[in-house]
């Protein structure tokens, strides 16, 4: 089918299900694969170790995803638009093979496996087109897909995870499972919160919000883990380590920083412009580099705290909750990002998510002296990509930027100093000894950096998000 033909053929589908996609970008469907890919790259090459069965269950819940996804926009590139019983038919098919996947692969029993399927691919559905219909101009498809498919994996995840290990008790010594637990709470308790706000509209009310907020917040705080509750938990964690604390009092000095500067460019009361929204490009890298480095646990977790709390700064703001509103939409109309055309500003969470990606979707990320050890390349991906890659790109092509790429208005400039800066990086840290390079890894690296330099010079997808598991999935391969 033809090109033009086929987008015409998109947009009246999406019309037709009340979807309006974010504009200005084309669909993305490749999207889709990275997560599964990515999932299944660590499944056959973690030769050293071996992989957790949830970790197996996850990757075979996205191939799923991956294939309903890959109807779902077939379905929405024929001319003819399909109906109920089509859609039934090819969440059947996707479903039944799903579930054949847990049962052979895993020996999973038939009933396990025919849920598990039936998860994976119905609830995905639903999800999708919920999202896309509610959240209209904040996603392109591939994007939507990608954000569900993530999201799906981590419910299944945690409500498999978490009975289990209250049942078993595994966790009475193991402090990084402990913490793993406490993430799983942690986001599941947020997510409670929004999702309550989103259909109970008396909830946005502002004390009706500060009510629930405090329940479940005392809740999860309250919850028994090994015998004790999840705050007392959390302070032993931090306070029985001296370079854990210093970490900490790193990171909040970090966060002064990054107040001072929001106050300083609201004051200047105008939108802050590519250069300046790079500022938070660059601080990532002072939050995730020693985090990668020796408290590798304390970053795990913090990032997902800090996934939780944009996420209900993000809520508060839509709902106009008081007495924090007004500044949360003055900080979101001076630090806009051009890809934010819908109502919900998704860049922060996209650029906390996509640094992150790598340490969350690692099956083993820590080692045993707290670091990323021998994978700490791949976990700086994001960081790399996103933090080095894009803010390089961001700069050099705004004041040496004169050859733009065709069809676009990235400069080659840009690429350049994108790829030759994180070249520099990568050679830093290895002659300081943090990572160990030989020929093959080497040419994976240059390779992980080449292929995310020219995507990010020629996609229009959100590159926050995306350049980082693209650069994840190439170093996976050794």
């Amino acid at each position: 089918m033809d090109k033009a033909v086929r987008r015409k053929c998109i947009v009246a589908r999406c019309r037709s299900n009340g979807i309006l996609v974010r504009p200005d970008a084309d669909n993305g469907f490749w999207l889709s694969l990275l997560l599964t890919f990515a999932l299944l790259l660590n499944v056959v090459n973690r030769d050293r170790q071996p992989i957790s069965l949830i970790y197996k269950r996850t990757t075979i819940l996205c191939s799923g995803m991956f294939l309903q996804s890959t109807c779902i926009f077939v379905s929405f590139c024929t001319k003819e638009p399909v109906r109920g019983s089509g859609k039934v038919l090819y969440t059947t098919l996707t479903t039944c093979i799903t579930s054949f996947l847990f049962w052979m692969t895993l020996n999973e029993n038939v009933i396990f496996s025919s849920l598990s399927g039936f998860f994976s691919c119905v609830l995905y559905d639903r999800i999708l087109f919920y999202i896309l219909i509610k959240m209209p101009k904040s996603f392109t498809l591939g994007e939507a897909s990608l954000v569900c498919q993530g999201l799906v994996a981590f419910l299944y995840t945690a409500f498999i995870q978490i009975p289990e290990t209250f049942i078993y008790d595994k966790l009475k010594y193991n402090t990084a499972g402990q913490m793993q637990l406490i993430v799983q709470i942690s986001l599941l308790a947020s997510s409670l919160v929004i999702i309550l706000c989103h259909f109970l509209p008396i909830l946005r009310n502002t004390i009706c919000f500060w009510i629930l907020f405090l329940l479940v917040a005392s809740g999860t705080a309250l919850l028994p883990i090994a015998g004790y509750p999840v705050f007392f938990k959390l302070f032993e964690f931090i306070f029985s380590d001296l370079k854990r604390i210093t970490t900490v009092m790193i990171y909040l000095l970090l966060l002064i920083i990054t107040s001072i500067f929001v106050i300083w460019q609201l004051h200047r009361d105008c939108t802050a412009n590519t250069m300046l929204r790079k500022i938070f490009h660059f601080l990532v890298l002072f939050v995730y580099l020693p985090g990668l480095w020796y408290q590798c646990t304390l970053l795990y977790v913090a990032s997902a705290f800090m996934l939780a709390l944009l996420l209900l700064l993000e809520t508060a703001r839509i709902i106009e909750l008081r007495p924090i509103h007004g500044i949360l939409e003055q900080v979101v109309k001076s630090f806009v990002d051009e890809k934010d055309a819908g109502s919900v500003a998704l860049t922060p969470i996209y650029l906390l998510a996509g640094c992150s990606l790598p340490l969350w979707l690692h099956p083993a990320p820590c080692d045993l002296t707290d670091s990323a050890g021998h994978d700490f390349l791949k976990m700086m991906a994001g960081i790399l990509s996103v933090g080095i890659g894009d803010t390089l790109a961001s700069v050099c092509g705004y004041y040496l930027g004169k050859h733009k790429w065709n069809g676009s208005n990235k400069s080659v400039e840009g690429t350049l100093a994108s790829t030759m800066g994180q070249i520099v990086v990568v050679f830093i840290i290895h002659e300081m000894g943090i990572i160990q390079l030989n020929t093959l890894k080497a040419a994976t690296a240059g390779c992980a950096i080449i292929t995310n330099a020219l995507i990010e010079a020629k996609t229009n997808q959100v590159d926050n998000l995306i350049l980082p598991l693209v650069t994840y999935i190439v170093l996976c391969t050794v």
